[in-house]
C-alpha cells in the first residue's frame, strides 16, 4: 500500500490550488520578461549617453577645426582682394553677395532633410565647402585680370556651401545638447574656437607679411587656403564620427517662406528675425569697408590689421561669460535690445583718430558689444523654436 498512500484524494482544495500555480508560473515569467525588456532599456539609454557624450566633445575638436579655417582662411578674403588691387565696388560685392545670396540656398538645404539625414546632409556640404578653397587660391596664378570678379564668385559659391549645412547642423546640436547646458556647452565651445581663431589669424597674419616683404604676397595666401581647406576636411571627420539621434521631419509641421513672411509681424520669433535683419543691414553698410580702410588708406601692415581685428575677439572671449551671467538673470531678449544700442556705437569710435592703437581700443568696445549680442542671438532661436521646426525656422532667418 506504500504507493497508494502517495497519491493524493481529489477535492476542492488540491483542485484550486493546482489551478493557482498556472497564473504565478505566467505572472513570474512575465516579470522576468519585463526585467529584461528593462535591462535592455537601460543599456540602450546607456549606449545613447555614452555616444552622446562622446559627439559633444567631437563637436569642440571640429570646431576648433574649423576655426584654424576662419582664422587662416576667411578672415584673410577682403586681404587678399585687395592684393589682386580690388577696388570699392569688388570689395563691396565680395563681402555682400554671400551674405545676400547664400541664405536662399538653407531653404533647399531644410527641404532635403525629408529624403537625407541630417548628418550626411551636413557632411556634403562641408566636403565641398573645403575643396572650394582650390580654386580660390589658384586665381592669382591663372586669372590675375579677372581675378577679384572671380574672387567674389568663387567665395560666394563657398559661403553656400557653409551656409547649406546650417539648418541641419543646428537641428542636429539641438538633439544632442541638453536644454539646461545649452549656455554652458556653447560658451565653452565658442569659447575655445575663439581662441583657436585668434591664434591662427595672428600666426597668418606674420606669415603673409613675411611673404610680402619677398614679393611673395600670392604664395603666402595659397599655402594659408590650403591650410584653411586641410583643416576644413578635419572638421569634416570629426563631424563624421558624431551620433545623430533619429529624426523624421513632421510635414504637418511645415510652412512656407511666404506664410512666414505673412505672420512675420505676429509672432515673437517673426519679429526677432526683423530685428536682426535690420541690424545685418545696418552693419554691412559700412561693415565691408573696414578692411579698404585699414590696408590701402592707413597702409597699415598686416600684423597691424590682424591686431585691430583680435583685440575684438578677445574682448568677445573674455566678456561672452558676463553676458552669459547676466542673460540667465535678465533674458537673451533684454541683452539683445542693451548690445543692439551698444553696436550703434561701434562705427562712430572709427571717427575720432586714425592712430592704429586707438582703433585696438575702438575694436575692444564692439568685441564687447557684438559678444553679448551673438550669444543671445543663438539662445533666443533655440529657446523660441520647437524641434521639428527649427532647421526651418535657421533657414528662413
Amino acid at each position: 500500500m506504500g504507493d497508494s498512500e502517495s497519491i493524493q484524494p481529489y477535492n476542492e482544495k488540491n483542485a484550486n490550488q493546482g489551478a493557482k500555480t498556472i497564473p504565478n508560473a505566467f505572472n513570474t515569467a512575465k516579470d522576468r520578461l519585463n526585467l529584461v525588456k528593462d535591462a535592455s532599456n537601460t543599456a540602450k539609454d546607456s549606449d545613447v549617453q555614452e555616444k552622446t557624450k562622446k559627439s559633444l566633445r567631437y563637436s569642440v575638436y571640429d570646431g576648433a577645426a574649423a576655426s584654424v579655417m576662419e582664422g587662416a582662411g576667411n578672415n584673410y578674403i577682403a586681404p587678399f582682394g585687395i592684393a589682386m588691387n580690388a577696388n570699392n565696388t569688388e570689395i563691396g560685392l565680395l563681402t555682400s553677395m554671400p551674405n545676400l545670396i547664400a541664405p536662399l540656398f538653407q531653404v533647399k538645404a531644410t527641404n532635403l532633410m525629408e529624403r537625407f539625414s541630417r548628418k550626411k546632409i551636413v557632411l556634403m556640404a562641408v566636403l565641398f565647402h573645403a575643396i572650394l578653397w582650390i580654386p580660390i587660391l589658384a586665381i592669382p596664378f591663372f586669372f590675375i585680370d579677372q581675378g577679384p570678379i572671380l574672387l567674389v564668385i568663387f567665395f560666394t559659391t563657398f559661403a553656400i556651401a557653409g551656409s547649406f549645412a546650417g539648418p541641419a547642423w543646428t537641428s542636429w546640436m539641438g538633439d544632442l545638447v541638453p536644454e539646461d547646458d545649452r549656455g554652458k556647452y556653447f560658451g565653452r565651445r565658442n569659447r575655445i574656437a575663439g581662441f583657436v581663431a585668434l591664434t591662427s589669424t595672428l600666426i597668418a597674419s606674420r606669415f603673409l607679411d613675411y611673404f610680402k616683404e619677398n614679393n611673395k604676397v600670392f604664395i603666402g595666401f595659397a599655402v594659408l587656403f590650403f591650410i584653411a581647406m586641410l583643416f576644413r576636411l578635419l572638421s569634416r571627420y570629426y563631424l563624421s564620427k558624431k551620433y545623430e539621434p533619429g529624426f523624421i521631419v513632421d510635414k504637418s509641421k511645415y510652412f512656407s517662406f511666404w506664410e512666414f513672411s505673412k505672420k512675420i509681424r505676429d509672432n515673437n520669433f517673426g519679429r526677432f528675425v526683423i530685428y536682426l535683419a535690420l541690424m545685418q543691414f545696418a552693419a554691412n553698410i559700412a561693415g565691408p569697408f573696414f578692411a579698404v580702410y585699414m590696408l590701402k588708406n592707413l597702409n597699415l601692415s598686416y600684423m597691424q590689421f590682424t591686431i585691430i581685428n583680435i583685440a575684438s575677439t578677445i574682448a568677445t572671449l573674455l566678456t561672452m561669460p558676463f553676458w552669459g551671467k547676466l542673460a540667465d538673470k535678465y533674458g537673451n531678449i533684454n541683452i539683445l535690445r542693451i548690445t543692439g544700442l551698444l553696436i550703434a556705437f561701434v562705427p562712430i569710435n572709427w571717427l575720432f583718430s586714425s592712430n592704429w592703437i586707438f582703433l585696438v581700443i575702438a575694436n575692444i568696445f564692439a568685441g564687447f558689444a557684438w559678444a553679448g549680442f551673438n550669444l543671445c542671438t543663438g539662445n533666443f532661436i533655440y529657446d523660441s523654436t520647437t524641434r521639428e521646426r527649427r532647421a526651418l525656422c535657421v533657414s528662413y532667418y
